[in-house]
């Protein structure tokens, strides 16, 4: 794994017009950004990763730096 790179294990979103099936992460919905923010946080607490807001809907967990 490149040095700076991030693993993204999930996805979290209220935008279904934005994701590519296929992939590698699985994809939480939220019915809008409380929700969102609700489902991250959740799954950030119970599989301690970190949670990225990409300010547009749209939020990943990644695995905390130095744990790859």
């Amino acid at each position: 794994m490149m040095a700076g790179s991030l693993t993204v294990t999930a996805i979290v979103t209220s935008r279904r017009d934005g994701i590519l099936y296929g992939g590698a992460a699985p994809v939480f919905y939220g019915k809008d950004h409380d929700e969102v923010e609700r489902i991250a946080l959740w799954l950030s607490r119970i599989t301690n990763m970190d949670v990225h807001d990409l300010h547009d809907g749209t939020m990943f967990l990644s695995l905390p730096k130095g744990s790859h």
